[in-house]
C-alpha cells in the first residue's frame, strides 16, 4: 500500500510541507497445531569411564619443630658498693685504695675513689729517693627527664726527690733535694639526652678548673712556688638528619702561671708571670654514603697574647668497610694545638725545674692504614704516619740551678715519620693477647736529637683466667734509641755517654680470688730486675715484689 500525507502548517505569511515515504506492514498468519502432552521415556545413556593405574612415587617429609624455650631472667648480681686494697713490697713500699660506688638507681649515681702508694727505699749509690703519692676523686651524675648533670672533683699529693746525683758514700740528707706538689680541679657538666626521638639538637656543656703548684723546692730560689690556674669552657651542639651528623666544637681555655715574680734575686728570665688564653672552633659533618664513612670539617685555634698567627687545620677523615666489614682502609688529615702549662709538663718529668718558658704545641697530622678483624677472636691494625710538632717541649738536663740533677725545657719544631701496627687476641673472657709496635723517625729542627723520645716502642700484653679463680695478667714494654744531651755540656767526660739504652720492663700480676668479695694478690715489676735510666742520672728501682688483699663489702 502506499499512503500519502498531507500536512499544513499555519504561520506567520503561510507554510505548506509535503511528505512521502514506504511503511510496509507484515503478513499475519494462524497456529494450526495444537497443545499435547508428550508421556515419553527417555533413556539414559550408560556411560564407562575406563580406570586408569598409574602408581605415584610418595615422599613424607617431617618438619623439624625447635623446642620451646623459656628465657629465666636471673636475679642480678649483689653489687658491693665499697672495695679496699692494701699491700706492702720490698723497698718499704705500702700501697692503698678505697673504693666507694653508689648502688643500682635509676636517675643517679655518685661515689669516692681514694688512692695511695709510696716507697722509703734507696738505691745503692744513689741520693735518697723517697717518695709519695695520693690521689683522691669524688664524682656524681643526676639524670632527669630531658638532662643530664654531672660534677666531679679531683686532688693529687705528690712527694718526691732529686736523686739524680751520685751519692756512694751516702752523705746526702734524706730531707735536702725534696720537692712536693699538689693539685685541685673540680668540673660541672651539663648536656641533654634522647630518650625516644634522636633527631633532635643535642648539646653539652663544660666547665672546669684546675690550680696546681709545688712547695719550695730545697734552697733554689727560682724555683719556689711555682703555681698554675687553669680554666676551661666548652660546649658541643650535633645534630642527626639521615646519613648526615652536623657537630661544632668550641671551647676556651685560660692558663695563669706564676714562678718566684716577686723575687727581686731572680734574673728576670726565670721570673715568671704569663697568661695565655687559646679559644678553639671545630664544625664538622660526617656523613656515611653506602660502604664509606666520611667526616670533613676545619680546627680554628686562636693563640694570644702570642705572637703566633692563628691556626687552621684540617679535620678530614674517610673509611671504606670492605667484605663485609673484614678490612676497612682508611686516611685521615688533621691537627690541633695543644696548651702546655706547668702542670702538664711537671706530670711529663717531675723532675723540671719551677720556672720554665711556655709555648703551646701545634700538630699537623697525616695517616693512611687499614684495619680489620682476621677471624672472630683476632683483629689488628696498621697505619703510616707524617706529623709536624711545631714547639714540641724537648727536657735538657739543666746546669745553671743545679748540677744537671734537674731539668729545663726546650722547644724545637720536630717532624716525626713512622707506622704503628698492633694486633688483638680475644677467646672470650678467658683469654686476651695484645701486641703494639710503634716506629717513629724523629727529625728535629734545632736541636741534634728529640732529647728522651724512644724511636722505637713495643708493648705487650696478655690476661688469663681461669676457671674464675685464678686471675694473672703479664706486660712487657720496650723503649729503645733515646738520646740524652748531657755531652753537650761537658764533651770530654768520657763516663757520659749519648744513649740512654734499651728499656725493658716486664711485669707479672697473680690474684687467686677466694670468693665475690675477698681475694689476694702477689705483683712482680721490673722482673730482669734492669736498673735502667727513665731520666738522665734516674735509675729506676731493680726488681719489685708487692703482696696484699682486697675486700669487698
Amino acid at each position: 500500500m502506499l499512503f500519502c500525507f498531507l500536512s499544513e502548517v499555519s504561520g506567520q505569511g503561510g507554510f505548506t510541507w509535503n511528505s512521502q515515504a514506504n511503511r510496509p506492514i507484515a503478513p499475519s498468519y494462524r497456529m494450526i497445531e495444537r497443545p499435547a502432552i508428550i508421556d515419553t521415556i527417555i533413556a539414559t545413556p550408560n556411560v564407562a569411564y575406563p580406570l586408569l593405574n598409574r602408581n605415584m612415587q610418595t615422599q613424607i617429609t617431617l618438619d623439624q619443630i625447635e623446642a620451646s624455650k623459656i628465657k629465666i631472667v636471673e636475679k642480678l648480681d649483689k653489687l658491693y658498693p665499697g672495695y679496699v686494697k692494701l699491700g706492702i713490697g720490698n723497698y718499704t713500699s705500702p700501697l692503698g685504695e678505697f673504693y666507694y660506688n653508689s648502688s643500682r638507681h635509676r636517675k643517679m649515681t655518685y661515689g669516692v675513689h681514694l688512692q695511695h702508694n709510696s716507697s722509703f727505699g734507696k738505691i745503692k749509690g744513689w741520693a735518697p729517693q723517697a717518695y709519695d703519692n695520693s690521689t683522691a676523686r669524688v664524682f656524681g651524675e643526676f639524670r632527669t627527664r630531658k638532662l643530664i648533670f654531672g660534677a666531679d672533683g679531683n686532688y693529687l699529693l705528690n712527694g718526691y726527690h732529686f736523686y739524680g746525683i751520685r751519692d756512694s758514700l751516702s752523705l746526702i740528707s734524706k730531707d735536702s733535694l725534696t720537692n712536693r706538689v699538689q693539685g685541685m680541679n673540680a668540673g660541672l657538666r651539663l648536656s641533654n639526652y634522647a630518650d625516644k626521638d634522636s633527631a633532635q639538637l643535642m648539646w653539652r656543656a663544660t666547665t672546669n678548673y684546675m690550680y696546681f703548684h709545688e712547695f719550695r723546692q730545697d734552697d733554689d730560689l727560682y724555683g719556689r712556688n711555682a703555681r698554675n690556674h687553669n680554666y676551661f669552657f666548652g660546649a658541643e651542639f650535633w645534630y642527626r638528619l639521615k646519613v648526615h651528623t652536623f657537630k661544632v666544637d668550641a671551647d676556651v681555655r685560660v692558663n695563669r702561671y706564676w714562678a718566684a715574680e716577686n723575687d727581686t734575686t731572680v734574673a728576670d728570665i726565670y721570673r715568671m708571670d704569663t697568661n695565655n688564653t687559646l679559644i678553639h672552633l671545630n664544625p664538622y659533618v660526617t656523613t656515611y654514603v653506602k660502604n664509606w664513612k666520611f667526616l670533613y670539617g676545619v680546627h680554628l685555634y686562636v693563640d694570644f697574647p702570642s705572637d703566633e698567627a692563628p691556626a687552621v687545620l684540617p679535620s678530614l677523615e674517610a673509611k671504606l668497610k670492605m667484605f663485609n666489614g673484614l678490612v676497612i682502609p682508611y686516611v685521615k688529615a688533621d691537627g690541633q694545638v695543644i696548651q702546655n702549662s706547668f702542670y702538664s709538663l711537671n706530670r711529663q718529668n717531675k723532675f723540671i725545674v719551677g720556672s720554665v718558658n711556655l709555648k703551646n704545641t701545634r700538630v699537623f697530622n697525616i695517616e693512611a692504614g687499614f684495619k680489620g678483624t682476621l677471624s672472630k677472636t683476632m683483629s689488628f691494625n696498621m697505619s703510616g704516619h707524617y706529623k709536624r710538632m711545631t714547639n714540641l717541649p724537648l727536657f735538657i738536663n739543666d746546669t745553671v740551678f743545679s748540677d744537671k740533677y734537674k731539668f729545663t725545657v726546650v722547644y724545637d719544631v720536630v717532624d716525626a715519620v713512622g707506622g704503628v701496627a698492633s694486633l688483638s687476641y680475644q677467646a672470650r673472657e678467658k683469654l686476651k693477647i695484645d701486641g703494639l709496635v710503634e716506629y717513629n723517625k724523629y727529625i728535629p729542627t734545632y736541636q741534634e736529637f728529640a732529647w728522651n723520645l724512644p724511636e722505637l716502642k713495643i708493648s705487650l700484653r696478655a690476661n688469663y683466667n681461669l676457671f674464675d679463680k685464678l686471675y694473672i695478667k703479664a706486660d712487657v714494654g720496650i723503649e729503645a734509641f733515646r738520646k740524652s744531651p748531657v755531652y753537650l755540656y761537658n764533651p770530654a767526660d768520657d763516663d757520659i755517654v749519648v744513649d740512654l739504652g734499651t728499656i725493658v720492663d716486664g711485669n707479672l700480676h697473680l690474684e687467686y680470688r677466694y670468693n665475690k668479695r675477698i681475694s689476694a694478690f702477689l705483683q712482680f715489676n721490673n722482673i730482669g730486675a734492669q736498673k735502667y735510666f727513665r731520666w738522665y742520672n734516674y735509675r729506676v728501682q731493680g726488681f719489685q715484689v708487692l703482696g696484699g688483699a682486697t675486700f669487698s663489702f
